[in-house]
């Protein structure tokens, strides 16, 4: 369905994630949907050059992983 771009809706919004260890990340979201509505892909994107941006790319890097808290 991707390949054919049988979309019917298009959302767009701007979100706040809370990380743990991040902090806040500022990211504009966008809700993809099927023609059909059973599948929904979203997509998360921080404006290029910025701190939240920078953030998204550490997230790449840590992944899930938990820290050790220093004591």
């Amino acid at each position: 369905m991707w390949s054919r771009h049988a979309v019917l809706q298009r959302f767009d919004d701007r979100t706040t994630l809370l990380h743990p260890e991040l902090g806040r990340i500022e990211v504009d979201c966008q809700a993809l949907f099927t023609e059909d509505q059973s599948q929904t892909r979203l997509v998360l994107t921080a404006t290029p050059g910025s701190d939240d941006d920078a953030k998204l790319r550490l997230l790449d890097v840590i992944g899930v992983g938990r820290f050790a808290e220093q004591g």
